[in-house]
């Protein structure tokens, strides 16, 4: 399943990068086998604890997104965050333990902003491709860590 899932983060970082969209079926298979790959890896209610607490810091990551964006820069959340970015936020929503979570998706943003900023010069298009650019980053650390065994990520 592992290996099913390092594709889809592909697919979602070459789709997004090239046209900075993706596919809808794409993200909802990515975040429900992420889902699945945590589920596997713990009992039931600490699965459902530990998303359900990442769901609250998720809703509130977008309550405050959704007031910058309207305040602060006088636009839609729509216009200031693309629909498949919050999608794929669900993916390290459902994917991983609380502690994990935070660490990988604060990473992935921070990532996401230096590989950006990097690219900008070569890049024809001025939006950000932020769910490719986190996919590219979750696959990078699944694979290492698959490849070397460094540390399990779903252990709470």
């Amino acid at each position: 399943m592992i290996y099913i899932f390092l594709l889809l983060l592909l697919g979602v970082f070459i789709q997004d990068f090239r046209e900075r969209k993706v596919y809808l079926w794409l993200l909802i298979i990515a975040f429900m086998l992420s889902g699945y790959l945590f589920y596997q890896q713990t009992i039931v209610q600490l699965y459902l604890l530990h998303i359900s607490m990442n769901a609250v810091v998720f809703l509130m990551l977008i309550l405050v997104l959704f007031l910058y964006s309207k305040f602060k820069m006088k636009l839609k959340l729509s216009d200031a965050l693309g629909f498949g970015d919050i999608l794929f936020f669900l993916v390290f929503v459902f994917g991983f333990p609380v502690e994990t979570f935070l660490l990988l998706f604060v990473s992935s943003l921070v990532f996401s902003l230096i590989l950006y900023q990097v690219l900008k010069p070569k890049l024809s298009k001025k939006t950000i491709p932020l769910a490719g650019l986190q996919a590219l980053f979750l696959f990078l650390i699944l694979f290492i860590n698959l490849a070397f065994n460094i540390v399990n990520l779903y252990s709470i």
